[in-house]
């Protein structure tokens, strides 16, 4: 009898389990993210704002064999912003499918919701993934668009035999001349790292940002100040001029595993003032990469969106790439309307 209740353990637990059902049944096929310990106890259990009801695990004689995370969350839905959550990281254990394990996840995560006046999860799916066939048959899923990426590659060599896909090492080999250094002799007078006294400004970047967005991942003050410190995970960088900040970057650094190890710095955020220069952009982004490089990352990657200029990051150095993921909404109830042309803002998790 498999019981499905609020998850019992810690970061630990929480990253010991993930890592080892998706190396398990993906391993050998396709590079993971190895969603270390304080990656979630940043995102999910030292974060004051998530709520414990929204971490799901599933149990079995008291053994852990299944597991749904998610984080609550403001959710741009059209011109308002309603509560959700932002979840991922389904999981179960190779040696307990076939009971239905995924379903009692899914349907006690959307009765939570429904508890709790919340409208749907915002979620990646990655294409070719046992998700992906699972929430394809799930009445209460939609699919919308594909996540599209922009990477810099700081050490090629490392990346090409790093990769598990042939496709993935042609471009990365094919591109290699655009893998520019530029950024290496980037200025950094009046960029300096986040302080809280920034906070109001850097919130009010954020709500600029967001403008061309009517569907994803919205921020609070309060949620904010989460994303842009604590502890030493998160890197955040603003441009200062006669005390008001012109721009802000954040990134935080994760490892990747397939043919060994590679060490990424994914942007959450990259947000300017109306009008800010070019070059001061570019000088701003190019900043964070050196602190990027110093902190021991083998290439940079962020999500595509309306928020961000591509003329930026072509002429930053950034190339797009296929995701190979997609945009995955889980509604609470059948009535949530999703926008007809979704221009979507969300995280790389």
């Amino acid at each position: 009898m498999v019981e499905v209740r609020a998850f019992e353990g810690g970061a630990k637990e929480a990253s010991q389990f993930i890592n080892s059902v998706w190396q398990r049944t993906y391993g050998a096929k396709m590079g993971l993210t190895i969603w270390d310990e304080r990656f979630f106890d940043w995102l999910l259990f030292s974060n004051p704002l998530a709520d414990r009801d929204y971490l799901l695990g599933a149990y079995s004689k008291g053994k852990l064999v299944g597991a749904f995370l998610a984080e609550p969350a403001k959710i741009q839905l059209g011109q308002r912003q309603v509560d959700g959550t932002y979840g991922s990281w389904v999981s179960v254990a190779p040696e307990s499918r076939g009971q239905g394990i995924g379903i009692k996840l899914s349907d006690t995560m959307q009765a939570r919701h429904r508890e709790r006046g919340a409208a749907l999860t915002l979620s990646c799916v990655a294409d070719g993934t046992l998700g992906q066939g699972f929430w394809s048959r799930r009445s209460h899923t939609r699919y919308l668009n594909n996540l599209g990426m922009w990477l810099h590659i700081f050490n090629t060599e490392k990346a090409v035999r790093w990769s598990l896909s042939a496709a993935e090492r042609a471009f990365l080999t094919f591109t290699r001349p655009l893998h520019r250094r530029d950024f290496l002799a980037a200025r950094t007078d009046n960029i300096r790292a986040y302080q809280p006294r920034d906070l109001p400004q850097c919130m009010a970047l954020v709500q600029k940002m967001m403008r061309p967005v009517n569907l994803g991942y919205a921020y609070t003050s309060e949620r904010l100040a989460h994303q842009l410190q604590f502890r030493d995970i998160p890197h955040t960088f603003v441009l200062e001029r006669d005390g008001v900040i012109q721009g802000m970057v954040n990134y935080y650094t994760l490892q990747m595993t397939a043919r060994g190890l590679l060490t990424t710095g994914l942007v959450d955020l990259l947000a300017f003032q109306d009008g800010l220069p070019f070059s001061e952009q570019r000088r701003l982004l190019w900043v964070a990469m050196q602190d990027m490089v110093a902190q021991g990352a083998d290439c940079a990657a962020m999500l595509r969106s309306p928020c961000t200029p591509t003329h930026l990051m072509l002429r930053s150095g950034w190339l797009p790439f296929p995701g190979g993921s997609r945009v995955t909404c889980l509604l609470t109830t059948p009535d949530v309307e999703l926008p007809a042309s979704p221009r979507v803002f969300m995280h790389l998790r």
